[in-house]
């Protein structure tokens, strides 16, 4: 088992090209955008139907709708103010990419301003016409 587990380790792809980093890049930025504008149905479009949000705490979204439906309350909340994500790794796997990174987001609930650093894992899959959406997102704080 662990010469397996070894094997496959050794077989992951290496680190993406130019061309898939620029269109995960580019997700993760319109994803951001999204936050700042306040619009949680954009922010669930870059979901699959199927997709899960796995908090830290044991706490896992499933479906489109219901991310949907948390971001509509956490917005209600608060202000996202700025928003950058920056991806560090990005491992094609088949039909599926893996990215991970961090992002810094700066907002405002309560008159209160907060700065909030995690880092993340995310699995994209491709959609209709090549589109890259979350089917698992993993925020973690750090």
């Amino acid at each position: 088992m662990r010469t397996l587990l070894l094997a496959a380790l050794v077989a992951l792809p290496s680190a993406a090209s130019p061309a898939i980093k620029a269109k995960v890049d580019a997700v993760n930025d319109a994803f951001a955008a999204a936050m700042v504008q306040g619009d949680a149905a954009a922010v669930a479009a870059f979901y699959t139907e199927d997709a899960q949000l796995i908090f830290f705490k044991g706490t896992t979204l499933k479906g489109r709708a219901a991310i949907q439906e948390f971001m509509t309350g956490m917005m209600k909340g608060m202000k996202v103010k700025s928003m950058k994500i920056i991806s560090e790794e990005i491992h094609p796997m088949g039909e599926t990419l893996l990215d991970q990174g961090h992002y810094e987001m700066i907002s405002e609930a309560d008159g209160k301003v907060d700065t909030s650093r995690a880092r993340y894992i995310q699995v994209f899959k491709k959609g209709k016409g090549g589109k890259l959406l979350l089917f698992r997102d993993c925020p973690l704080p750090d």
